[in-house]
């Protein structure tokens, strides 16, 4: 039986198949169960996925109301209501003679523009766009993280200074000062420890599992990231019944935490405050740990069942769970083999409904990100699903796009987890040649706005935590330094940001904007602010940044399953009427009447797109972000990149 470990972790799900008993023994619990495991295959799977739309199947109602704020034609004289209308979305096929620039991958999105020879109009793709946000994203939880390591005060107590005033109550010759030393010792923080062998033994087991000990992501831009991230990932081991004489740790942690009532505050609004910020925890946290009767594997297998956590096990600042990956964790108990694409796994089982990205009650902003994404992937679950109707072709361009946004989404966190005339005489008026679809992004409105909400949930979340005053204090980071804007600042304006874009993709395909009761939306402060950005975000700062991102999924000591995105590239889309719009003179009380077919011309555009990969890296190493663009800057290919990978 192979030995395994799991990066992150998830929702709780079984494989489908023939029911076979076995009794296996977890190397990371130490303990020895009695489960039902299955065959495993894949979950039947519709190809109504990837089937084109049916227009009969779309039904939009007319809704006079529903007016484009952009006139058409010379001198604005014609009005469009495109509340009945249909569009249809197409990425027509890459023709090597023709199309060869389309297949170079860049680093940024900004770099794209380089490779319009065609001369055709960039449109903002959910990719690009997701882009501008995830540099925004990395520099606040690294602001927020290194906040709380060092300590903001009196809102943030610092994680280093909370194991010191644990350690100063502890008894020196114990254990639990000999693993609070060993993790103290990589911050450069000395405690008394006279022993030395259990503070060498954590190190060493630390140090030698590269998948958690090596920084990535965002954590290689500066020592003090680094240190940051050594210190939480040392302290996010998880005590198990392995090694039963270690549980004596927990349970001494746990004692002091409950003898003194401020300790124990500041150690649990740290757990809170990750599990909003992220997620959930994986295991136990020393606030669950009983401090009389005894501590063993079964106790925590009972602590654990009662909280619903997925791991029998307790740390000291736990990892955090994802959907993905406990998902993964359950269907393949002994290891992935060989054959098994991970993502195809996850992918399927949302498709199916087994996986579910709704946020729950406890969720953090996590989930709420990754919720913002179904829709690439169930596309009738949106609001605009009667408004577009999808070619085959245009719903695996967004089932990419969903491998993409979701690998970068677990970037940033990968350090916790884991669209008749009365008045006016027809002839009389300037002449309509054609109307096409105008769109300022790709649509996909619910996209936007769920972004937007998670956002939402994060500004209210951080404003009660940390407070207004607090994050107008701080700065984002980049990999030089600050962000200039202030933390409050940039947090509301990428809100209000991706409000707009909702607001500006509902109008480009006629759909009315829908917001909860209690949902206070700027309606045009929002939409004048996507409509200024839009025309020069390849201009944005954020765009030019490199986009190629790797974040290690799955490991097992011999192997390690990474995810990775290696460059931007162009796509064509063609977007055009599959059911027309209405339209009636800007002046006067014409009727609306629906455009003519002779009127419709589809409209074409190039949109940036990332490269996806799963692959898998010999040995128990990950990739930094430089190690990752190193090798796409020597092999320049898809094809050659992953054959050097593979090594």
């Amino acid at each position: 039986m192979r030995k395994f470990m799991i990066v992150a972790a998830g929702l709780c799900m079984a494989a489908a198949g023939g029911v076979i008993v076995y009794l296996i023994f977890f190397s990371g619990r130490g303990e020895t169960y009695e489960v039902e495991l299955t065959d495993y295959h894949a979950p039947p799977q519709s190809d109504d996925f990837l089937a084109d739309d049916r227009l009969d199947d779309k039904k939009p109602a007319f809704d006079a109301t529903l007016v484009d704020r952009r006139p058409l034609g010379k001198d604005g004289a014609w009005l469009l209501n495109a509340s009945a209308a249909v569009i249809k979305l197409d990425v027509p096929p890459i023709r090597p003679d023709v199309d060869d620039r389309l297949l170079t991958l860049h680093p940024s999105y900004a770099d794209t523009a380089g490779e319009n020879s065609d001369a055709l109009p960039i449109l903002p793709s959910v990719n690009m766009l997701d882009g501008k946000a995830k540099q925004f994203d990395d520099g606040l939880y690294a602001a927020l993280d290194q906040a709380y390591y060092n300590g903001l005060p009196g809102k943030l107590p610092s994680h280093v200074q909370l194991i010191k005033r644990i350690a100063e109550r502890l008894d020196k010759d114990s254990s639990a000062t000999s693993f609070l030393a060993a993790g103290l010792s990589m911050v450069g923080v000395t405690i008394e420890a006279p022993n030395k062998l259990p503070t060498d033994r954590f190190l060493t087991q630390f140090r030698k599992n590269e998948v958690l000990s090596k920084p990535i992501g965002f954590y290689t831009w500066s020592d003090k990231l680094r240190q940051l991230f050594l210190f939480m990932r040392f302290f996010q081991h998880e005590f198990d019944a392995q090694n039963e004489a270690d549980l004596g740790i927990p349970r001494a942690l746990a004692s002091v935490l409950a003898e003194d009532k401020q300790l124990s505050d500041d150690y649990r609004q740290a757990i809170a405050f990750y599990s909003r910020l992220t997620n959930p925890s994986l295991c136990l946290s020393l606030a669950d740990v009983p401090t009389t009767g005894q501590l063993d594997g079964a106790t925590l297998e009972q602590l654990a069942r009662d909280k619903h956590l997925a791991h029998s096990s307790v740390a000291v600042f736990p990892p955090k769970t994802s959907k993905e990956t406990v998902l993964f964790e359950k269907l393949f108990p002994q290891g992935v083999p060989p054959d098994v694409d991970l993502m195809k796994e996850l992918v399927k089982r949302i498709r199916s409904g087994e996986v579910s990205l709704k946020p729950g009650s406890d969720s953090g902003w996590y989930d709420y990100l990754v919720y913002a994404l179904e829709t690439l992937l169930l596309p009738e679950k949106g609001a605009e699903k009667d408004k577009l109707l999808l070619t085959k072709a245009y719903k695996k361009r967004m089932l990419e796009a969903f491998k993409a946004l979701v690998t970068k989404r677990r970037e940033t966190h990968v350090r916790e987890l884991g669209v008749g005339m009365r008045t006016a005489a027809p002839d009389k008026l300037p002449p309509l040649d054609s109307v096409s679809p105008r769109l300022r992004v790709e649509p996909g409105p619910t996209y936007y706005l769920r972004t937007a909400r998670a956002y939402a949930f994060l500004t209210n979340f951080l404003e009660s935590s940390v407070g207004k005053e607090g994050l107008q204090k701080l700065h984002g980071l980049k990999k030089d330094g600050e962000r200039e804007p202030d933390l409050y600042t940039e947090l509301t304006r990428m809100r209000d940001l991706f409000y707009g874009l909702y607001l500006v993709s509902a109008e480009d395909i006629g759909l009315k904007p829908a917001f909860e009761a209690d949902e206070e939306v700027d309606q045009e402060h929002c939409y004048k602010l996507a409509g200024d950005w839009l025309p020069k975000a390849l201009a944005d700062p954020d765009l030019t940044a490199d986009t190629r991102v790797a974040v290690p999924i799955y490991a097992d000591g011999s192997v390690t399953r990474m995810w990775a995105t290696l460059g931007v590239r162009l796509a064509k889309l063609e977007a055009g009427y599959a059911r027309p719009p209405s339209l009636k003179p800007a002046q006067g009380e014409g009727t609306w009447k629906t455009a003519e077919p002779h009127q419709l011309q589809n409209a074409y555009y190039l949109i940036p797109v990332d490269e996806f990969v799963e692959v898998e890296l010999k040995g128990n190493r990950v990739l930094t972000r430089e190690e990752l663009r190193a090798i796409c800057d020597r092999e320049k290919t898809k094809e050659a990149i992953l054959e050097e990978l593979r090594k």
